[in-house]
């Protein structure tokens, strides 16, 4: 088949490899334009342009695809069997939707209806899911209102992150997503509407919901929005005015009882921090702002005489 790819995260290029790998053919490649971000304001070629041009293959970055032209005209003349769509970031219109013979596929990282939209791995766990999965859906102009054509479930362990379940995932589409194609194109899957009552959505994530809120979240809360958000954003508090990044807690089942974001030094090594009802984290692994990441030991070890002085993690930089 000629299958044309759309995505541009790095879960979209390890969908790209998978199709590179098969036998069939990839006239053209859609990602979203480089970007400037981090400190630096660096420009940051997408993950699916850098597989793209790795393997030769005809790539485009459109600001926008929606009446343009241009990106029309060019889908028309490649006659694609399927657009296969994976982490785009953008509403794929009628017009588009349109064009393939079979249609267009998403893959997406959610068991559908549950987890529309642009964050379902990172709500899934934030809600405490006990399952996700990968649903195969043929894309219709809403946001992941589609039918199902394929959903394969996988389980959460206890102390599941965003990075293990991604790549629980991946591990999934590495199986089904070639034969799901191939089964597709020859009529082989039954379309399954999905359940309007069941409908969740997974809002994006943005920056300043990644602070931790001590007083008003549980440790349960919290040490599920670290998983959550461990390795691709991090989930940070501030120590006096320096940003810290919590890379990896646990939830202290004899809760240290002591007040929200107060840290707690025990056996020299160990740190606690509390949060709301009577409940405490006890800290594994953090990122200081610039510095690596080092298991929370090595940190009281450097900030010891400063943790008792501070007492406590805030919640933003002006509170301490």
């Amino acid at each position: 088949m000629k299958i044309v790819f759309a995505g541009t995260s790095e879960f979209s290029a390890f969908h790209l490899n998978l199709l590179i790998d098969s036998q069939h053919e990839i006239p053209l490649v859609i990602s979203q334009p480089d970007r400037r971000s981090g400190r630096g304001k660096e420009i940051k070629v997408t993950k699916v342009k850098t597989i793209a041009l790795k393997n030769n293959l005809s790539i485009l970055q459109p600001e926008y695809i929606k009446n343009n032209e241009s990106i029309i005209s060019r889908l028309k003349k490649e006659g694609p069997d399927i657009i296969l769509v994976v982490a785009y970031g953008l509403i794929i219109p009628k017009e588009i939707l349109n064009i393939p013979k079979l249609g267009c596929i998403n893959v997406h990282a959610s068991l559908l209806p549950r987890w529309r939209g642009a964050a379902p791995i990172e709500r899934c766990i934030l809600e405490g899911d006990k399952k996700s999965g990968i649903s195969f859906m043929k894309m219709e102009t809403g946001l992941d209102t589609g039918p199902i054509l394929k959903k394969v479930s996988c389980s959460l362990e206890e102390l599941e992150t965003f990075g293990t379940l991604e790549n629980k995932l991946k591990e999934i589409s590495k199986i089904e997503l070639i034969s799901c194609l191939e089964d597709f194109s020859i009529g082989k899957l039954i379309e399954e509407k999905q359940n309007p009552l069941e409908v969740t959505y997974a809002e994006k994530i943005v920056t300043k919901e990644n602070e931790i809120d001590w007083i008003n979240k549980d440790s349960r809360y919290i040490d599920r929005k670290i998983r959550a958000l461990s390795p691709k954003y991090g989930a940070y508090t501030f120590f006096k005015k320096t940003r810290v990044k919590i890379i990896e807690a646990l939830v202290d089942k004899n809760s240290a009882f002591i007040e929200p974001g107060v840290l707690l030094i025990k056996n020299h090594n160990e740190l606690h921090v509390g949060c709301k009802k009577n409940s405490s984290v006890k800290i594994l692994t953090l990122q200081p702002a610039g510095k690596k990441t080092m298991p929370a030991s090595e940190f009281i070890k450097g900030n010891e005489k400063k943790i008792l002085e501070v007492k406590k993690f805030s919640n933003s930089g002006i509170e301490n």
